[in-house]
């Protein structure tokens, strides 16, 4: 697992040109040049979505592995091993977005009811030919959108994507989706669950071990096994995330967003906040008032 590459698009280890960052291509286009077959690795930042509108593929997630036919999506949220062979002839979409964009376009009771998509690895079949015909509509207006470069491009693309998000979520409703995990990985999926409802109020490590009923070695061991990373690296990053969506979709001060986030010292907060990302908050909100989203170069 320490070996795993992390990549912001996969075979790029680039920073993030744009934190409200989203790329789409269609697979039969892009899998070609990596011989259809895509390495296990990890984005820190990206929620990826596969729409498999025809052929097969086996998808490793975490340490599973299972083959799948057209007619689904795959929803991988932003720090999960995952790893692909397509085979040759498959046709669909593969969507990454950045955890910020997602976040910003949702309030926070829509999060809440989002919260095992936006949080959990899932298989979502789509049994009903209406649904792959409304899914393969919206991509191809997100590519269209995407490569078009119009006016309010971001607006219309946060718009498509609400629907995608959502439309999925029903299917998710409706019937129970496949989970690419086994129950070694419950005890994770119930530690992120936990961050979402807390990370407001800085729990230590500990705590959140003592609220699962394990100890710190066993959380961090879980969480090493699951995401490649420690217990307090997925906590920092959803503190971050969090903090980089208030900076870029609010006008709420550097000091108003650290005091929102728990920090009783904003002087912390900016130093929290540029351990992890590189930049100063405002020096963040300098340089997105400079950028629109870009494709990868």
């Amino acid at each position: 697992m320490s070996n795993i590459p992390h990549y912001f698009l996969y075979g790029e280890e680039l920073p993030e040109s744009s934190p409200d960052y989203m790329h789409i291509a269609r697979l039969e286009q892009s899998l070609p040049k990596h011989n259809w077959e895509i390495h296990p690795h990890r984005h820190d930042d990206l929620h990826q979505l596969m729409i498999l509108e025809s052929g097969s593929m086996t998808a490793q997630i975490r340490e599973s592995s299972a083959e799948y036919q057209g007619g689904c999506v795959l929803s991988i949220p932003a720090r999960e091993v995952h790893g692909f062979v397509h085979q040759p002839g498959v046709t669909g979409f593969i969507l990454s977005i950045s955890q910020p964009f997602i976040l910003s376009l949702f309030n926070e009771s829509e999060r809440q009811a989002l919260s095992s998509l936006l949080r959990e690895p899932l298989v979502i079949p789509l049994t009903e030919g209406r649904h792959i015909v409304e899914l393969k509509a919206l991509g191809e207006r997100l590519l269209a959108e995407y490569q078009g470069r119009e006016s309010g491009q971001a607006s219309m693309i946060g718009a498509y994507l609400k629907i995608v998000f959502i439309s999925l979520s029903r299917q998710i409703q409706h019937r129970e989706p496949t989970q690419p995990s086994d129950a070694k990985t419950a005890l994770f999926e119930k530690f992120t669950a936990l961050v979402e409802q807390h990370y407001h109020q800085h729990w230590s490590v500990n705590e959140y071990a003592t609220a699962l009923g394990l100890s710190q070695g066993q959380l961090n061991r879980t969480c090493q096994r699951s995401a490649d990373q420690q217990a307090l690296e997925i906590i920092h990053g959803r503190i971050v995330d969090e903090a980089k969506r208030l900076l870029i979709f609010t006008q709420l001060s550097s000091k108003e967003i650290g005091y929102q986030l728990g920090f009783k010292d904003p002087g912390y907060f900016s130093r929290f906040f540029t351990r992890h990302v590189g930049q100063a908050p405002k020096q963040f909100q300098q340089q997105l008032l400079k950028e629109q989203v870009q494709p990868p170069k």
